[in-house]
């Protein structure tokens, strides 16, 4: 049995017109459950409601804005921290670089142009070797398996980008 619309019917406030009053009077005379609806339906329709006590408005947003500041200060002492911690951990990290520059600035600046050739040769070597592997493994396989390999790339820098796109869209409005 579809008690569906007769529980909307019972639920809402709206006037309903002779048919469905007649239907939902041989529905309540069948059916328990929809019966007992209506009858609490009517109890709570005709309950008196209560008005709160004197300057319970009052006590209440009293208490809300004392919640509300708990709050705000929670958050900024959570924000302190944060920064606090992470620049310990900053400070942690980089003290080497520190007691260098306040040594000799002399001697940091050395330090970091030794880093940045370093770095440089570093990067000039690897492209060598890859430059290298390249020419020996492309001796190696014939054009169609490089195809291949370019076409499942291909694809899954596609499936990639439909995922990433699927799982970041946003539904608009509410």
């Amino acid at each position: 049995m579809n008690h569906q619309p007769f529980e909307d019917w019972l639920l809402d406030d709206e006037p309903l017109n002779s048919d469905q009053k007649r239907s939902l009077q041989s529905h309540l005379q069948a059916c328990a459950s929809c019966a007992a609806l209506a009858e609490v339906n009517l109890a709570l329709g005709s309950a008196k409601a209560m008005t709160p006590a004197l300057g319970f408005v009052d006590r209440f947003q009293v208490r809300l804005e004392a919640q509300r500041e708990m709050q705000r200060r929670r958050q900024w002492l959570g924000v302190l921290f944060l920064v606090l911690g992470g620049l310990g951990i900053l400070v942690w990290f980089a003290w080497p670089v520190i007691e260098v520059a306040f040594a000799s600035p002399i001697t940091l600046l050395s330090t970091w142009l030794v880093t940045l050739v370093s770095i440089w040769v570093t990067l000039c070597a690897l492209g060598e070797v890859g430059s290298v592997l390249l020419d020996v493994v492309s001796g190696l396989l014939p054009s169609y398996i490089w195809a291949l390999l370019l076409a499942a790339l291909a694809g899954w820098g596609l499936l990639w980008a439909v995922s990433v796109w699927k799982f970041t869209k946003y539904p608009q409005g509410v």
